[in-house]
């Protein structure tokens, strides 16, 4: 009969810690719509998953790397049209790309480049996790936005990436997203940096909302 009590302690035990779990997750995640709340900070478009569907163009393989960098300069050195401030809400939206600019740094070029579009997902949040788990932080105060870049699809001209929030202190996903853009414009690069841009306005625009109703209520 005590052993007996003692697993029911246990159980009650279990179950009380098990909903106050979830809580401390769902918190974190509400911290992303509190205007007031921590520190959102833009870690750049991460590129190393990336596959290319369709012609290059004018474009060599192995200028991939730089365009990719330029990609990445453009959303910070336009910051009034791609505009994270305005999309979520937040006063100010820092950022930091010296973790995505290192990693673009070493990706093979010809690994990125697909001969088939696909219109399903490669990428998914166990995947995701386990490339944030890879990040190298210096600071660990806040909440990291990366956008991992899935498809540059010249035949759909459509461009795929998962819009993922997460923990500096700890590494792990407060949550994330599959989302696309349309491209569009002169150049490799204003070419598909445009579907970033539809991105961010889509977040803007609808997105925040559904997720704030997701996410807080």
């Amino acid at each position: 009969m005590k052993g007996l009590n003692t697993i029911r302690k246990g159980l009650i035990s279990a179950i009380l810690l098990f909903p106050m779990f979830f809580a401390g997750y769902s918190q974190k995640q509400q911290e992303i719509f509190n205007r007031m709340g921590p520190e959102i900070v833009w870690l750049g478009l991460d590129f190393t998953q990336v596959r290319i569907v369709g012609p290059l163009g004018t474009v060599d393989k192995n200028e991939l790397r730089e365009l990719f960098d330029d990609i990445n300069m453009v959303v910070i050195t336009e910051r009034s049209k791609y505009n994270f401030e305005a999309a979520l809400r937040k006063d100010e939206v820092p950022y930091n790309l010296k973790i995505v600019t290192g990693l673009n740094s070493e990706i093979d070029p010809g690994k990125a480049i697909a001969y088939a579009s696909k219109e399903e997902s490669r990428l998914n949040e166990e995947a995701i996790s386990v490339l944030i788990k890879q990040y190298r932080i210096e600071n660990k105060e806040g909440i990291g936005l990366v956008f991992f870049m899935e498809t540059l699809d010249k035949i759909r001209e459509n461009g795929t990436m998962w819009v993922t929030f997460f923990s500096l202190a700890d590494g792990n996903i407060l949550f994330t997203e599959r989302m696309s853009g349309t491209a569009g414009g002169i150049s490799f690069r204003n070419h598909w940096v445009r579907t970033v841009y539809e991105v961010i306005d889509q977040i803007r625009n609808t997105k925040y909302a559904e997720w704030r109703f997701r996410y807080v209520n």
